[in-house]
């Protein structure tokens, strides 16, 4: 279960496979420029998350809850809260995956996990979503918000494409949507959203609980 969640988590981080270039309209292009404008002036944020992961093979539908710390440059947290406990932190040169249920610590070098151009590199300040991405299209979807889907640039097996839906009026995104090459597809919203406020170091650093497991991925 835990190499299950991670490999879903996983998704914001590695690079994505190419999808054939079409011509973006010009609202499209001027949503995905105000997108990057609204995380260009995004020095941190803390956000409630619901994860919606839907296997398309079992049809079966798994469901998360959690909270999201992130700071510039490319430094986050990811607290799963329910239905099991997981905690994720990125501290700028490894990634450490913690379940204590399985009382096991997983490590990854940054290196090799993150990207420059990472799935949300737009966000993490290492990106930007009109040099890294393809626009496919823009869809409105009333009350003020609009939906942008995008095919990154930067070849990789996990992700075949991307949706942001966002506030068309001002680009902050309140869901984000990942299909992988299965077409699998992860749902992840966000809610009570706080951002340039100031947070403690201490969330980016990451000590092992004592007699935790400690497995080093290569």
């Amino acid at each position: 279960m835990v190499r299950q969640t991670v490999f879903v988590l996983a998704l914001y981080w590695f690079a994505l496979i190419v999808s054939p270039a079409l011509a973006a309209s010009p609202k499209a292009r001027e949503l995905a420029a105000k997108i990057q404008a609204y995380y260009e002036n995004t020095h941190n944020f803390v956000a409630e998350f619901e994860q919606e992961v839907h296997w398309r093979r079992a049809e079966q539908v798994r469901l998360s809850k959690g909270r999201v710390y992130l700071q510039k440059p490319g430094l986050m947290r990811w607290e799963y809260t329910w239905p099991e406990r997981l905690l994720i932190v990125a501290d700028g040169l490894n990634v450490y995956i913690y379940s204590p249920e399985d009382k096991q610590v997983m490590v990854f070098p940054s290196s090799k996990a993150l990207s420059p151009r990472t799935t949300l590199g737009f966000i993490t300040g290492k990106g930007n979503l009109l040099r890294d991405f393809e626009i496919l299209s823009c869809e409105k979807l009333g009350e003020g918000r609009a939906k942008l889907l995008l095919a990154p640039r930067i070849e990789s097996p996990q992700v075949s494409k991307i949706a942001l839906l966002a506030d068309s009026r001002n680009g902050a995104l309140y869901e984000i949507w990942f299909w992988d090459q299965l077409g699998n597809l992860t749902k992840i919203r966000l809610l009570k959203v706080k951002r340039n406020i100031k947070l403690s170091p201490e969330l980016f650093r990451f000590v092992p609980p004592e007699g935790a497991e400690i497995v080093k991925e290569r």
